[in-house]
């Protein structure tokens, strides 16, 4: 890649849609944040449910009441096309409990409001690199019998595709870049979550990891090295 594509990549916003499924001060507050922060932003209804998506980074702004009941829904319109963007939850008037079942059911951040204007936008920007990222020149990464398509975001395993979040993808994608080397707790929220942008707990690398376990055909695949962090089993 040339200097000046480089340049013209680094200066091209990031584009994202605020879905609107529910509407408030803070919804309008967060819209008028993003764009002043460089990032093209399109805000979309409930209705863009019905057709599939077409940016990289969705995010859905919901209520506190419905963020658990609709989450499954979301989550399968996003994975049923090929584009599988990415998926930030902002909750109003929620908490842990809110965040913790969007996550579950395979979104790739969840926040509640309030939130500043730069947390936000730099959770927009870490998942935006995690779907954009290329690495690898044919977009696929292998392991002992496990194979990664960086483009398509999704893992082929003993004859079956598994889908992935952004942030699965992030994580397994370091992992087998390791080559069954263990990798901390800390490399992995270096390398997924974006070094230095975002205060993130570690635990949340144990919530992917167990995501991701359930997701296998094997959870042994993926071991954890006690004082150290995780591993994948097998030889590459």
């Amino acid at each position: 890649m040339s200097a000046s594509d480089e340049d013209s990549r680094a200066i091209e916003p990031v584009r994202v849609a605020v879905v609107t499924l529910v509407t408030t001060g803070t919804t309008q507050a967060v819209i008028a944040e993003l764009r002043s922060h460089a990032l093209y932003v399109e805000v979309v209804t409930a209705e863009v449910l019905h057709s599939p998506p077409v940016l990289p980074v969705y995010v859905v702004s919901v209520d506190a009441p419905i963020a658990s009941v609709l989450a499954d829904k979301i989550v399968a319109w996003a994975t049923a096309t090929e584009l599988r963007p990415g998926l930030i939850g902002l909750i109003e008037d929620g908490g842990a409990r809110e965040c913790e079942a969007l996550l579950a059911a395979g979104f790739d951040d969840a926040v509640v409001t309030p939130i500043s204007a730069r947390e936000l936008t730099g959770r927009v920007r870490a998942v935006h690199r995690r779907v954009h990222w290329k690495g690898v020149s044919n977009g696929r990464l292998r392991y002992g019998e496990l194979t990664l398509d960086l483009y398509g975001r999704s893992l082929w395993a003993e004859g079956k595709t598994i889908a992935l979040t952004s942030i699965e993808l992030a994580v397994l994608r370091e992992l087998m870049k390791a080559r069954g080397r263990p990798l901390s707790r800390t490399e992995l929220l270096d390398a997924a979550w974006g070094e230095g942008e975002l205060e993130v707990s570690e635990r949340a690398v144990d919530n992917v990891i167990l995501r991701l376990r359930r997701k296998l055909p094997r959870p042994e695949l993926i071991e954890t090295v006690r004082s150290v962090g995780f591993r994948l089993a097998g030889r590459s």
